[in-house]
């Protein structure tokens, strides 16, 4: 069962939240543990921007000229440069042998969505920001532009998305509520909600254009009364909603899950599925005795839209799922806390540590030890003070006393000893990075001390066993994306008889959904896309230019072993892997003539 908002009453669970119930929402948000900060300081790390103003000066006063140091950055991209070599396609999948053909057509279109849409793109954003931060999102829904394409998966900011923090499920399934924050011009937003453009322009003149309690407006009144109910009572400021110096607002999109009364059909497989009351073939099976039907409590999601207390709009979700349309991608989250926290985190230590030691080395490379008698300078040519800001030049001049008691009065030393034992410890603190983050020198390209190629590779698969349980979250996620799309494209063939080209080469065919065929028993749907049971997976090889000519590589050496009876059927295979124009369709001519020439 999944609860109202903390402390709501049983109307605010209901349709159409209350300005009430959304501002318990908003309390609760301004509760959640303050992990934002860190995570921005994670991606200064990442960006060479951790240095502060003591650090500045340190620098300056050493001598040390501006310098970049940064170790993290590249050790990060070497773990993002790991996802982009291993990225992996979409395929559907029928839990029937029967709708196999369903499959193969909706992983055509939703190859065509991927790519039309960016969606590789967006997921490597959201993988970069949750291995830098902790926490990526990504947005799954219809591009609300006519001209560009129907689909849209974007990457978004981890500062505009804020969620229930009593969720425990990595896709929020189990969350009351989701809130996106976005700062829009005011003029737009009015364009948005022309019919909400009053409302607006009270707010944003503070209600002093018009006067709300003498004239005939009774919803400009109570909108006066909510905003400052908002502003005094509930501790809210206009500021987080108003920035008059910029001419811009700030819309909350919220999603939040209700609970309804429903009737679920149960199949007699026992498989459950929502009952319909527009839908025909539910009345028929239910009216023939070949389902029954059960009474439960369903989970509804809805979307509103808030200029602070004002409610723009609210109605129930637009899209075919009942998941929020922003899907989490995850790195790590705490135990206790919950927060989330990517790789730096544990890096920030050994980088300001190697920091302090390459001051500290230029410190003890610059260091000069002077001993001088009191009569061995000439004090009418140079004076001590003179003589301590110049003995570090390397041209340098000192006038000593000709009369001096002592020759070797004046000595000048210079202790390097200390330096070695501090680029021992730099060396040390690099060594650290790598062992925190799980990245090798010999996944960096490093020279490492590994004589051997089985060493090396030792090396490779220990980090990306280090980085497991990131890049499977990613993986989960990236599915989760995934079935959103599908549901998206599933939706918008509902009874559409269109026709998909599925296959590479002469094995290419096209596939039919929801047509309408004569059968001696009646009318039927081939391959209707409605009770289609298909789900998303991800293929298990990788699908990237560069993966593909490793695999060229390694089949090319298993083709020149194998006898010449063999290198004409494998030599077809080769070819598919290559990236040479039309291979397909040139390794079933291949085949084709080894077929005839066999024969």
């Amino acid at each position: 069962m999944i609860p109202g908002p903390a402390g709501a009453d049983a109307e605010d669970i209901g349709a159409d939240i209350s300005v009430e119930a959304y501002s318990r929402i908003c309390r609760d948000i301004r509760s959640q543990p303050g992990w934002r900060l860190d995570s921005d300081t994670d991606c200064d790390y990442y960006d060479g921007a951790q240095v502060g103003v003591d650090v500045v000066r340190r620098l300056k006063e050493a001598g040390i000229p501006p310098q970049d140091s940064n170790l993290i950055k590249p050790t990060i991209n070497a773990v993002l440069g790991i996802e982009a070599r291993s990225r992996t396609d979409y395929r559907v999948m029928a839990d029937d042998e029967r709708q196999m053909e369903i499959a193969e057509g909706l992983s055509a279109r939703l190859k065509e969505v991927e790519t039309e849409s960016r969606a590789d793109r967006a997921m490597s954003d959201a993988y970069s920001s949750m291995i830098r931060a902790g926490i990526g999102w990504v947005e799954v829904s219809r591009e609300f532009d006519p001209l560009r394409y129907p689909y849209r998966v974007r990457e978004i900011h981890r500062n505009e998305i804020w969620w229930d923090w009593s969720s425990r499920e990595p896709d929020l399934s189990d969350a009351r509520y989701l809130r996106r924050d976005k700062w829009v011009d005011r003029a737009q937003a009015a364009r948005m909600f022309p019919e909400q453009d009053a409302l607006i322009a009270g707010s944003w003149s503070g209600w002093n254009h018009l006067d709300v309690y003498e004239g005939a407006d009774t919803r400009m009144a109570r909108a006066c009364e909510v905003e400052q109910a908002w502003n005094q009572s509930w501790g809210h400021l206009q500021e987080e909603y108003l920035n008059r110096g910029s001419g811009m607002v700030r819309l909350s999109e919220l999603w939040y899950r209700h609970l309804e009364n429903a009737y679920v059909l149960v199949l007699p497989d026992g498989q459950m599925l929502e009952y319909r009351e527009d839908n025909p073939h539910h009345q028929a099976a239910l009216g023939e005795g070949l389902v029954r039907a059960r009474r439960c409590l369903l989970p509804r999601m809805r979307v509103s839209i808030w200029l602070g207390p004002h409610k723009l709009m609210d109605v129930p979700s637009p899209l075919p799922h009942r998941d929020f349309p922003y899907v989490p991608f995850w790195c790590f989250r705490k135990d206790r806390s919950r927060a989330p926290y990517g790789l730096i985190r544990d890096m920030r230590g050994p980088q300001d540590q190697i920091l302090d030691l390459d001051i500290l080395l230029y410190e003890v490379l610059n260091s000069v030890k002077v001993e001088v008698d009191n009569d061995a300078l000439d004090l009418a040519q140079n004076s001590y003070q003179e003589v301590a800001r110049n003995v570090g030049s390397l041209r340098s001049m000192t006038v000593l006393n000709a009369q001096r008691r002592n020759a070797g009065g004046f000595k000048v030393t210079r202790e390097h000893a200390l330096a070695s034992q501090v680029f021992q410890l730099v060396e040390e603190r690099k060594r650290r990075i790598e062992a925190v983050s799980g990245v090798y020198r010999a996944m960096l390209g490093a020279h490492t001390q590994a004589a051997s190629g089985i060493a090396i590779s030792n090396l490779v698969e220990q980090g990306s066993s280090v980085l497991a349980e990131p890049n499977d979250n990613f993986r989960y996620a990236r599915r989760l994306v995934g079935q959103q799309l599908l549901a998206l494209i599933r939706h918008d063939l509902l009874g559409r008889q269109v026709a998909f080209a599925v296959g590479q080469g002469d094995g290419r065919r096209t596939v039919y959904f929801n047509r309408e065929i004569e059968t001696p028993a009646g009318a039927v749907i081939e391959n209707d896309v409605e009770t289609a049971r298909v789900k998303v997976v991800l293929e298990d090889v990788p699908a990237t230019p560069t993966f593909r000519a490793q695999q060229l590589q390694a089949f090319a050496r298993i083709v020149q072993a194998a006898p010449p009876a063999y290198q004409a059927v494998l030599y077809p295979a080769m070819l598919e892997l290559s990236d040479v124009p039309n291979r397909h369709e040139l390794a079933e001519r291949l085949r084709q003539m080894t077929a005839l020439a066999g024969s």
